[in-house]
């Protein structure tokens, strides 16, 4: 298969601007007012609509579209998995020149692929707002009368703009939790018994916190654009038609179930595979998958989508006649898992032609390849039966070059990263053309990564061997490792990254360059990071008995913090300082203190030290003062139910503040408090 698209690029490569057809579009970029739950907000659009219109071509052909940016802000296009020059590729200033605004911008390439892909922005957080479509691309003499086939492109939605989502991840590890009501609270960690009860210490003992599948709590899920969708079959002779899956969501996974039966897969990431049949399919940001499914002129039949976390779903009915429901995903019960159980899986069952809600459909005689295959998997979350239709072997007189990449992070700061650096600290990975490069991809954090590469397929390493498939996403499940290799068959500068566009922007990306042709340079770097700023955190405590202020500014490394408490008339403390994050566990100091307690003076203090967690998520705080005196403070918290929660500090200085709190919402609680300095008092907390 990659063989045959190489070689089908250096035969048309000379040949388009003779033998092919020039396919035309053109298209604004604007803001739209849409409302997809019951309050209006404004939106981006491509031609007006969300999602943008459906580009097709043809093998063989030159696409031209020309975008026309009506919006205030720089904007951008991605051709998502399609195979053409650096410089039509759509990275703001990496290979392609932002569209700046009132300004336009004109792709031009040749189409050398067939398949299922997309395109969105890659600008800022713009595919959160809208700005993302279908690319269907078919073989030059497809006869008209083939199977239909129609698209259905999932999305996630929320009502809030993308930049303050980020920042309220960087305030808050469980913000959009509290809202999802999937706070892993001790009072459900106690409901779910010793199992769950060993987990939590297990996972505390190592330093890992909660378990989560999703950051953030969408207010929809979309197909096409509306929470119900609707897909007429044209032919009512038709046994089956074709449904081109396309996973266009900002940071979403679902599992795609449909209600007549098992859906039979013939491409992945718009390479054919050999069909296999799945009752219910996992789909991560990004992908595209060709599934066949069975259609009946007497039923109308739910294809769904289910985030992956449980918190909602999309639904497309297809044909007419009565409705024909797939059934409830029930959510995953994190309290039960373990890390490894984080892993993707496959549940494996063989099962009957028409089982569970199949039933419900008009029964009509199963011919050819559909009647002949019985095994069905149950549940495809990972990549093990995907096959590819021909060998995906590399060139074997080859150098090969090994990459090692570690995906972490820290959920707490919210901070994402390959090998512990964002893209701001190591950026470049370079390659030689000519060389097969294999990357080996272990995921160190408990969130799952879909990983995307720009300008190339690769073969995802499986037990098939040779025939391994090709994809241009994968992704990388908690505590898993992946293997990739691709033909370094380029040239220039291509990304790498993780396209839960929340991570991507917050440091999990690279650039992968080709040394001998490679343009990236200082001033590229430069702008291409604008993303990676500082954001600040606040809490501000207003109790009976003291003032306390909490403000901290911070980026990925660095960080600055000023704390200050009073009673309001005879004590005070005061501290600010500067901190370097080494990683998630550790950080060192330094800075100043000012005190004053009752009757004693005020005293000053130059500070220095260092801070690590231990297990069990106790932060603890190592430092020394300019006269020598050396203290050790600990704290931590504990979350009994959603809203009631209590945190602790101690130091050997024999200070202490204790305090329970009641969350109101994400911003606001109410907190009773001990002090050993103000005593005791009640009041409220501000978080912004």
């Amino acid at each position: 298969m990659l063989a045959r698209v190489l070689f089908t690029f250096l035969m048309f490569s000379h040949s388009f601007l003779v033998y092919g057809e020039m396919v035309l579009y053109e298209f604004d970029i604007d803001t739209k007012l849409v409302n997809f739950t019951g309050t209006t907000v404004e939106a981006l659009a491509i031609g007006d609509q969300i999602p943008a219109p459906t580009i097709e071509a043809r093998v063989g052909d030159v696409l031209r579209a020309t975008f026309h940016n009506r919006l205030d802000v720089s904007a951008s296009v991605h051709w998502h998995g399609v195979l053409l020059p650096d410089d039509q590729d759509g990275v703001p200033f990496l290979n392609t020149q932002p569209i700046a605004p009132g300004q336009s911008f004109t792709f031009e390439f040749p189409i050398i692929q067939t398949g299922t892909y997309w395109y969105h922005s890659h600008s800022d957080l713009q595919v959160q707002r809208g700005i993302y479509g279908a690319i269907i691309l078919r073989e030059k003499d497809q006869p008209p009368n083939s199977i239909q086939d129609e698209i259905v492109l999932f999305s996630d939605w929320t009502d809030e703009d993308p930049g303050s989502v980020l920042s309220n991840l960087k305030k808050d590890k469980d913000y959009y939790a509290y809202k999802k009501n999937s706070v892993q609270s001790w009072d459900k960690v106690l409901a779910n018994g010793g199992r769950a009860i060993r987990n939590r210490f297990s996972q505390s003992f190592t330093r890992m916190g909660p378990m989560d599948l999703a950051d953030i709590a969408y207010d929809r899920f979309l197909a096409n654009g509306k929470s119900e969708n609707k897909l007429i079959v044209n032919d009512i002779n038709a046994e089956q038609i074709l449904l081109r899956l396309i996973n266009g969501s900002t940071s979403s996974y679902f599992d795609v179930e449909y209600a007549g039966g098992p859906m039979t897969i013939i491409a992945a990431d718009g390479q054919d595979v050999e069909p296999i049949r799945v009752k219910r399919l996992r789909m991560s940001t990004a992908e595209t998958y060709d599934v066949l499914v069975r259609v009946s002129a007497e039923a109308s039949v739910e294809l769904r989508a289910t985030s992956f976390d449980g918190s909602g779903f999309s639904s497309t009915f297809v044909g007419a006649g009565d409705r024909v429901y797939a059934p409830d995903v029930p959510a995953p019960n994190l309290f039960l898992m373990e890390a490894h159980d984080m892993a993707m899986g496959i549940d494996m069952m063989t099962t009957p032609e028409h089982q569970g809600a199949a039933e419900a459909m008009p029964k009509s005689d199963d011919k050819g390849m559909e009647a002949a295959m019985v095994e069905v998997i149950a549940h495809m979350t990972d990549y093990q039966h995907l096959v590819a239709t021909a060998s995906t072997v590399l060139p074997i007189q080859r150098d090969w070059r090994q990459i090692d990449l570690t995906l972490s992070g820290n959920m707490e700061r919210y901070v994402w990263s390959f090998n512990g650096a964002t893209l701001r600290e190591d950026d470049q990975i370079l390659i030689r053309k000519g060389e097969n490069v294999r990357i080996i991809l272990y995921n160190s954090t408990m969130m799952h990564h879909p990983l995307h590469l720009h300008g190339h397929f690769f073969r995802v390493v499986n037990q098939h061997g040779d025939r391994s498939p090709l994809k241009h996403t994968v992704n990388v499940p908690p505590m898993g490792t992946v293997v990739i290799e691709f033909d370094a068959n380029e040239e220039k500068d291509w990304l790498f990254h993780c396209h839960n566009q929340y991570h991507m922007k917050t440091g999990m990306t690279r650039v992968i360059s080709y040394e001998e042709t490679s343009t990236y340079d200082a001033d590229t770097a430069r702008v291409i990071q604008p993303y990676l700023r500082w954001f600040n955190r606040s809490k501000l405590d207003v109790q009976s008995n003291f003032l306390d202020l909490d403000y901290s500014l911070s980026d990925e490394r660095h960080g600055f913090q000023l704390e200050a408490d009073s009673n309001f008339h005879d004590s005070y403390e005061i501290e600010a300082t500067y901190t370097y994050y080494f990683s998630r566990f550790f950080s060192t100091f330094a800075g100043v203190e000012r005190r004053k307690h009752e009757e004693q003076a005020s005293t000053s203090y130059a500070i220095a030290g260092f801070n690590y967690t231990l297990p069990l998520l106790i932060d603890s705080e190592w430092r020394v003062d300019d006269e020598g005196e050396f203290r050790v403070e600990l704290e931590s918290e504990l979350q009994f139910t959603r809203r009631l929660g209590f945190d602790w500090r101690w130091n050997t200085d024999k200070e202490y503040r204790y305090r329970l709190k009641y969350n109101i919402s994400k911003r606001w609680a109410f907190t009773l408090n001990s002090d050993s300095e103000y005593g005791d008092g009640v009041g409220m907390q501000y978080l912004f």
